[in-house]
């Protein structure tokens, strides 16, 4: 089996808190968000060469006595099921844990993936308040009916999932820049869709990183401002979630 393999890192305490894994990351994605930092693994260029899936094995194999487990990143994981599949069974078949980052355009997989007992925690991006305008600003996407359903039902099945014990971790993130998701209630309302949630993140945008030459001549939005997003969140009453965090590039995870 081949994969369109983008980089893995053979261990990251990054991308799962209060774990050890390694982070592979997939190339291609439906979505063309402009602030995007991983936009060298957006397209499977024409003369990109996929790589053998034992390839991958192998590098768990080095691994596997280091790691909790692996998260599948990207680009969008999902859109390789077949590779997503023989990687997650892979690593269960050594008692790894499994994760995937996702942006939530494949909901049906997600369920799919924990059927089979091969899922253990999705990290869901969920860019913008669930409203066709600012989705579809934040995603570069054509299509508002589709994205929003998706991104809807995707929502829906992790938090059922995580209420019915069949998920160990669902982790919502949103990044937030200059005009996308960056008001409290931009942040309120997307914290209100997301049920029963172990975290909401609301992490800071990078602009030098973006792959839009437009947004890479924003600022940054200022790690007190985010702060100060989060308090105003953390002050509103009814949100099913357990933990409110500020993710910034000069002090990284902050609970709130």
């Amino acid at each position: 089996m081949k994969i369109n393999l983008g980089d893995i890192i053979p261990t990251s305490t990054l991308d799962w808190p209060g774990k050890v894994v390694m982070t592979i990351f997939m190339r291609g994605c439906p979505l063309k968000c402009p602030y995007c930092s991983n936009s060298q693994f957006m397209e499977v260029e024409d003369d990109y060469e996929p790589a053998d899936i034992e390839k991958v094995k192998g590098e768990i194999d080095k691994a596997k006595d280091f790691i909790d487990g692996i998260v599948l990143s990207g680009g969008e994981p999902f859109m390789q099921m077949g590779a997503v599949r023989e990687l997650a069974k892979y690593a269960k078949s050594f008692g790894l844990l499994v994760g995937i980052q996702t942006n939530g355009m494949y909901p049906d997989r997600i369920k799919e993936l924990n059927d089979e007992g091969s899922l253990d925690a999705v990290f869901l991006d969920v860019k913008a308040p669930l409203k066709q305008g600012p989705y579809l600003y934040a995603s570069g996407y054509e299509n508002g009916d589709e994205i929003l359903q998706s991104i809807t039902r995707s929502i829906e099945i992790c938090a059922r999932l995580r209420s019915e014990g069949k998920l160990v971790y669902y982790e919502a993130r949103t990044t937030v820049l200059k005009d996308i998701a960056d008001m409290p209630e931009d942040v309120a309302g997307i914290a209100g869709s997301l049920g029963c949630c172990d975290s909401y993140v609301i992490q800071q945008g990078r602009p030098e990183l973006a792959w839009e030459e437009k947004m890479k001549g924003t600022e940054a939005i200022p790690r007190n401002e985010l702060l100060d997003l989060a308090r105003t969140l953390r002050a509103r009453q009814g949100l099913n979630i357990k933990k409110l965090v500020v993710r910034t590039r000069e002090l990284g995870d902050e609970t709130v």
